[in-house]
């Protein structure tokens, strides 16, 4: 009889079972939206196209209350609220967290992109990534320090002023006697300088001779300029081994105690350096061989005006060697006409500088052909040098490609990086002729200036290092122009060749602000001095900065509040973060069981599957996948194993334990009917 009164009774069971699912699932279906659900086009294409780059993506939440929960969820995603006005909160949450953190947050956040806007004015890229921006929120933006910048023309530079991307109060003189403009190139380098050091004071100088460039200087030097830039290259005056009266500029800048950072020039497929050589004695250079070639080429574009500059090892003036410059449009034989050369007497009694130029602009595009001869087969072949302004040339060396003033002993010479690193083609390569290293450091180009969308050449890199100068020289007004270099190179980031190499020099650019000997790039808390470099949680944010030491989703501040370890993930050791226990699973962490029911909590998460907050013990349907309820099914389940009518498992063996005195028999059957009130 009291076995059909069972029967009996698990068919309505099973009934009610079904029935039961049936009702949740309806109610699972209608679930309210979520905030992912908002995620419209540019949004995702913003998560997208930044998970992509690896970084931080700027999100509005919408709400009239954000709740603690919800701040836990965004601290958990290493997520930071930076801003709050009334009902609009900032978040800078990294690409790839936040569409796993959308999907967290209640329905009442509405998520959104800020409103798109355009900036009036631009800050170059290199103020990040070199770690100016570190040292401008330290107070260290250049106040009190004069830069100077010696260049081509400044044209636009007061729409630059307008739009704010130069300083309204700066010092500008032509010494060119054409006015300030002509190009916007200067205007573009410093505008660079003045983003890297907006409290500098700003002198700007035009010139177009070395004289001028001298003069300019010393006005400079008269005006307690302690930084000068100069994004130029000079071609003719030395042999490129730190001689001549270019350098001699530079030199009387040194003396002045100033910094002269020069641009490292763009030459490096733009030159050729050899020793004049003539295997089959027809007095022209052999530029390879055997058999001889001789003669260079170099692609040129129809009204394109270039320069070919050909000097030799005889500085300053030659009075027994005399080479010869020549341009043709087709390969020279005998009797072949060039379209221009350069041919002015060296030998006595001449007494000219070993020098030949040729400027030229071409009527038709196409390849052109270059032949270099001596004047007599006495004449000792010695070492020659060829630079063009314009192309490359077909037979190249990329060592050795400085011009001046980057060759110079006073000067700090400055190679050029992309925006990721990498070493740009066209940059020029040391060492000297008489080989010491150049250059001292690199710095990024290709940034955005109000008169380019990428500044292409060492001419961007420069003033990155000159404005980086000025910021090391408003932390410590006392450091020496020698001293700015080593600690310039000291702090300096590896991106090419282990150690110094004759591209990158020491490295990249990145700037210390904090004192604690790790660089903008190394330092996990780059405006806090740690030199120890705990990083709790190895999420990229040394301890000293972090306010979540331990990553477990709640701030140090909140853990101290609750009373959990700020440095411990899981301060009761129940298997869940503090940080889930409170915003996903409302469970207490400082109690490893909060329901009392002899389970640890994260044991009932991640191996029962069965709820934290009440308890479980006798919670036995549906089979394998206990729904938190205890009822009448559970208890006729629990009958089924005490007459081993079904086969318990592990998990179903400890939930049968109600009473909790570690065995499963009828006297767990009676407890579990008593909670049922039966």
């Amino acid at each position: 009889m009291y076995i059909n009164i069972y029967k009996h009774c698990i068919k309505y069971i099973v009934i009610l079972y079904l029935l039961l699912n049936a009702s949740f699932s309806t109610a699972a279906s209608s679930n309210s939206v979520r905030a992912t659900d908002h995620l419209n086009a540019r949004l995702e294409h913003l998560v997208r196209s930044n998970i992509t780059r690896n970084n931080l993506v700027t999100v509005i939440f919408e709400t009239d209350n954000l709740e603690n929960s919800s701040r836990s969820l965004i601290s958990s995603h290493v997520g930071r609220i930076r801003f709050k006005k009334n009902k609009s909160y900032e978040i800078r949450i990294p690409a790839e967290k936040l569409k796993q953190l959308l999907k967290k947050l209640p329905s009442s956040i509405h998520a959104r992109l800020p409103y798109p806007h355009q900036a009036v004015s631009v800050t170059s890229q290199g103020v990040d990534i070199m770690g100016a921006a570190d040292m401008q929120a330290l107070s260290h933006g250049g106040a009190g320090i004069k830069i100077g910048i010696i260049d081509l023309g400044f044209s636009n530079y007061v729409a630059a002023q307008s739009s704010g991307d130069l300083p309204a109060g700066l010092s500008i003189v032509d010494y060119t006697g054409t006015g300030t403009g002509g190009t916007n190139h200067g205007t573009s380098v410093a505008e660079i300088v003045h983003d890297m050091a907006p409290d500098a004071e700003l002198y700007l100088a035009k010139v177009s001779t070395s004289i001028q460039l001298d003069a300019a200087m010393n006005d400079m030097a008269s005006a307690g300029v302690s930084i000068i830039n100069h994004s130029v290259a000079w071609f003719g005056a030395a042999f490129y081994d730190g001689t001549g009266s270019i350098c001699q500029v530079t030199d009387a800048a040194q003396s002045a105690g100033m910094l002269w950072v020069n641009a490292m020039g763009n030459s490096r497929n733009a030159h050729y350096l050899s020793s004049f050589t003539d295997l089959d004695g027809d007095l022209k250079h052999d530029f390879s061989g055997p058999p001889s070639q001789n003669y260079n080429t170099i692609s040129l574009t129809a009204n394109n005006n270039i320069s070919l500059i050909l000097n030799w090892d005889a500085y300053p003036a030659t009075r027994d060697i005399d080479y010869n410059l020549y341009l043709y449009d087709h390969v020279p034989t005998a009797g072949s006409v060039p379209v221009a050369s350069s041919q002015n007497p060296q030998k006595r009694p001449y007494n000219n500088p070993p020098l030949e130029i040729i400027s030229y602009t071409p009527t038709s595009s196409g390849i052109y052909y270059l032949v270099v001869t001596k004047t007599s087969a006495s004449t000792a072949n010695i070492p020659l040098s060829l630079f063009t302004t314009s192309s490359s040339f077909g037979v190249r060396t990329t060592t050795s490609s400085l011009p001046q003033p980057a060759d110079c002993n006073s000067s700090l010479s400055v190679g050029a990086v992309n925006l990721s690193d990498g070493v740009e083609y066209f940059s020029s390569e040391g060492p000297t002729t008489d080989g010491r290293n150049k250059p001292e450091l690199s710095a990024t180009n290709r940034t955005v200036t109000s008169q380019s969308n990428s500044f292409a050449g060492t001419s961007g890199a420069a003033p990155h290092v000159a404005g980086a100068a000025a910021l090391l020289l408003s932390q410590n007004s006392s450091l020496t122009s020698s001293q700015l270099t080593s600690l310039l190179m000291l702090d300096s980031k590896d991106v090419s060749a282990t150690g110094y190499d004759y591209r990158t020099g020491s490295g990249r650019v990145s700037l210390d602000a904090d004192l604690d000997g790790f660089n903008h790039d190394e330092d996990n808390c780059s405006l806090i001095f740690n030199s120890d470099q705990i990083d709790m949680d190895s999420d990229g944010f040394g301890n000293a900065c972090d306010d979540d030491i331990d990553g477990d989703g709640l701030t140090n501040q909140e853990e101290m509040s609750i009373g959990s370890d700020p440095e411990n993930i899981d301060t009761d050791f129940d298997g869940l973060s503090d940080g889930d226990e409170i915003s996903i699973y409302g469970s207490n962490p400082l109690s490893e069981d909060t329901d009392f029911d002899g389970l640890l909590d994260g044991d009932e998460i991640t191996i029962f599957g069965t709820s934290v907050l009440t308890s479980n013990r006798g919670d036995l349907s549906p089979k394998g996948a206990p729904d938190d309820v205890i009822n009448i099914v559970d208890l006729m389940m629990m009958y089924r194993y005490l007459e081993k009518l079904d086969q318990p498992d592990a998990t179903a063996l400890l939930l049968l334990d109600v009473n909790m005195d570690e065995k499963f028999d009828v006297n767990d059957a009676l407890h579990l009917t008593t909670i049922l009130g039966y």
